[in-house]
């Protein structure tokens, strides 16, 4: 969470260190050894339920994010019941990220029940240009990564840095283990140049294309309202001339994996790179829109994303659900 919301006192700050470089190494050895329900019970019961209780402010912004998204007040019961379940499904995230990055490549396998649309990403592979795989914070990428690099090839995925040390220490060392590189970047335009290399190269480069982590985005409309999208992975496609495939790696009720590949986004054209790259963000958004709308508990949002804090970083706000929308709830 890179937001306003993230400023906390500094005993608080102390606290989440060590209780991160506790809870984090146990989970990790854990992960594989321990039932998987009772890892399940541990995250939910012993992690984001008192972590919601403790930070009750997190809670409202989601809420807000999906009172918008659903079409609803903040306190409608579906709403709280959606909020809840976001929080539990994140903490499921980490849990199945490290047991799935320590398992062999034929367990993961077996856990991968559908994947729609891999026509999309074959073409996009046999096309001998680089390809982007364009996703979210929403399902499980992490896991989805380590199936690319353990299956396919070297996957290189571009990330900001995380606050807690402990918590990036471990998330490098289980993207290794599957293959998976990691590319740091930050608010400097050289830091993505390793990416712009391996797409004019041909490989495999990942992202997320949802938050807006340095306050540079660009506005798109986004479930009736303006929100702000991050521009670089659109910008990286014009420019290293690579496709975008859109990729969501979805949890069913089950706890399966479902692999989406959308058609790909191809920036190619006479217009300018930044017009080509804004006209590939707008169709990202749609995309995205159709998918949270899909699956709401799994696209994981901590901070106000239309409302008052998102406009003090240049995003407009919106007080009131717009449109009437009402996903449909896929739990």
């Amino acid at each position: 969470m890179q937001s306003k919301m993230a400023g906390s006192p500094r005993i608080l700050q102390a606290f989440y260190r060590l209780y991160f470089g506790v809870t984090i190494p146990l989970l990790v050895w854990a992960s594989i050894r321990w039932p998987l329900g009772l890892m399940y019970w541990m995250a939910r019961d012993l992690v984001m339920l008192p972590f919601n209780l403790v930070r009750p402010k997190y809670l409202r912004a989601i809420k807000a994010n999906y009172a918008r998204i659903l079409g609803l007040t903040p306190d409608h019961p579906e709403v709280r019941r959606v909020a809840w379940r976001m929080g539990y499904e994140h903490a499921y995230h980490w849990i199945d990220f490290f047991r799935w990055s320590q398992l062999s490549p034929e367990a993961l396998d077996a856990h991968i029940v559908a994947v729609e649309g891999e026509a999309h990403f074959t073409a996009a592979r046999s096309s001998g240009r680089g390809t982007l795989l364009l996703s979210a914070h929403m399902g499980n990428p992490e896991v989805g990564a380590v199936a690319m690099g353990t299956h396919f090839e070297p996957v290189h995925v571009l990330y900001w840095r995380d606050r807690f040390a402990t918590a990036e220490e471990f998330r490098t060392k289980a993207r290794l283990r599957g293959n998976v590189h990691g590319i740091p970047v930050d608010a400097s335009p050289f830091s993505v140049v390793p990416a712009l290399r391996i797409l004019q190269a041909g490989g495999v480069v990942a992202a997320h294309g949802d938050r807006d982590f340095n306050d540079q985005g660009w506005p798109v409309e986004f479930f009736g309202a303006t929100a702000s999208l991050p521009p670089g992975p659109f910008l990286l496609a014009a420019r290293s001339g690579a496709l975008i495939v859109p990729t969501f790696f979805l949890l069913t009720p089950e706890r399966t994996f479902h692999v989406i590949y959308e058609p790909p986004l191809d920036l190619d054209g006479a217009d300018g790179v930044e017009e080509r790259a804004r006209a590939a963000m707008k169709t990202w958004a749609g995309i995205l829109e159709r998918r949270i709308g899909q699956y709401p508990e799994q696209w994981y949002c901590f901070y106000p994303f239309w409302g008052c804090e998102a406009a003090d970083r240049q995003r407009p706000a919106a007080a009131r659900p717009a449109g009437g929308r009402r996903a449909v709830s896929q739990r």
